[in-house]
C-alpha cells in the first residue's frame, strides 16, 4: 500500500472554535425556530404552555453539541486521523496535493 505524506493543519485552534461558531450560528436559530413553532402549536392546539427554562436547556444542548463537534474537529486535525481520512479524500488538503 503506498504511504503518503500529508502535510500538517495550521491554526488547529482555530479550526476547532471555526467549528464551534459555524455550529452555533446553524443549530441555534434552526432549534429555536422548531421549538417555538412546537410551543405555539401546543398553545393553540391543547392546554399544555411551554416554560421558557426549556427553551434555556435546548440551548445549553445545541452549545454542548457545537462544542462536541468542536473537539471532534480537533481529533481529525491529529496528524494520524488526518492522514487517515486523506486516504479517502476527506483530509485537510486535496488527494491531488498529497505526495506519495
Amino acid at each position: 500500500m503506498n504511504e503518503v505524506t500529508v502535510p500538517p493543519i495550521w491554526h488547529k485552534t482555530q479550526r476547532v472554535l471555526r467549528t464551534i461558531v459555524q455550529a452555533l450560528v446553524v443549530l441555534i436559530p434552526l432549534a429555536n425556530g422548531v421549538a417555538a413553532a412546537v410551543a405555539g402549536y401546543l398553545t393553540e392546539q391543547t392546554s399544555i404552555t411551554v416554560s421558557p427554562v426549556v427553551f434555556l436547556i435546548l440551548n445549553g444542548v445545541v452549545a454542548v453539541t457545537a462544542v462536541a463537534m468542536g473537539l471532534v474537529a480537533r481529533v481529525m486535525a491529529v496528524p494520524g486521523v488526518n492522514a487517515f481520512l486523506a486516504r479517502f479524500g476527506l483530509g485537510s488538503v486535496p488527494r491531488s496535493e498529497l505526495k506519495g
